[in-house]
């Protein structure tokens, strides 16, 4: 379940922040801690699997996933219109495909791949840099490649992590997060139908919203839960539809199947 995901993130989140220490070794502060523990890319690694295994349940098989399950590496870059970069998770369908990965392929459309980002503190101050760095890499595939199905999972607080205490070691969070002009911000590039326009958007993202305010993170799947905690208005156009982690996958995979028929990915 990913509310036990997020149980485990926010218990090494906090206890780097309240010791000072991550990996066996003592930091400066606790803000410090914190820093290498995200760099290590242990936490977000704990999402990664989470999909991994969600591919695997819905039949996929586990060596057509890319790196494998239990492994943060290697991971397969991708060739795009103006960079190659390393992608998160990769469902690839044969070697012949994953051997062109990195060069200008056609097959590179048969690829489904997901990228998996978190952002629990500072982020306010650089949800644009951020935001744009994910429309940014969407369209630099889907101009080369205009079927292949891309995913991206986006885990946000509705509270952040105040940056300040965690210098004297105290777990703190702001004041709630604008949670409207998030939601917005990825309905605008989710939900990619067609494959002749639409470059910049995913054919699926979930924007994962938790409270991590609480013992287990709560995770808000609809606009009326986030209606009933207080964190959009009651009025608000912002929506979860298709945004929710329920049906990540099994949307990705649908949407593979209808532009390229059965069978390739069992």
């Amino acid at each position: 379940m990913m509310q036990n995901v997020l149980k485990q993130i926010k218990a090494e989140f906090e206890s780097a922040i309240t010791t000072s220490r991550f990996n066996g070794n003592r930091y400066a502060s606790g803000s410090k801690a914190k820093e290498a523990l995200i760099r290590s890319q242990k936490i977000i690694n704990y999402i990664h699997e989470f999909i991994k295994t969600e591919f695997v349940r819905c039949g996929i098989s586990s060596e057509m996933i890319h790196p494998p399950l239990g492994c943060s590496g290697p991971e397969i870059k991708l060739r795009g219109k103006l960079k190659s970069k390393k992608q998160d998770v990769l469902v690839v369908p044969s070697q012949e495909i994953l051997l062109t990965a990195d060069t200008f392929d056609q097959q590179n459309e048969k690829i489904i791949s997901v990228n998996i980002r978190s952002q629990l503190s500072s982020l306010a101050k650089n949800i644009d840099t951020l935001y744009e760095r994910t429309f940014a890499e969407a369209l630099n595939l889907h101009l080369c490649y205009p079927k292949q199905c891309l995913g991206e999972v986006y885990l946000i607080p509705t509270h952040e992590y105040d940056d300040v205490p965690m210098k004297n070691n105290q777990v703190a969070f702001k004041s709630m997060s604008n949670m409207e002009d998030y939601i917005q911000k990825f309905q605008a590039v989710n939900n990619r139908q067609t494959t002749s326009k639409d470059e910049y958007k995913y054919e699926r993202v979930c924007l994962l919203i938790a409270d991590f305010r609480q013992d287990t993170p709560k995770i808000y799947n609809s606009k009326e839960e986030l209606i009933s905690d207080g964190l959009i208005r009651e009025d608000s156009d912002a929506n979860m539809n298709h945004l929710t982690i329920n049906g990540f996958v099994e949307n990705l995979i649908r949407t593979y199947t209808e532009r390229f028929g059965e069978g390739i990915l069992h």
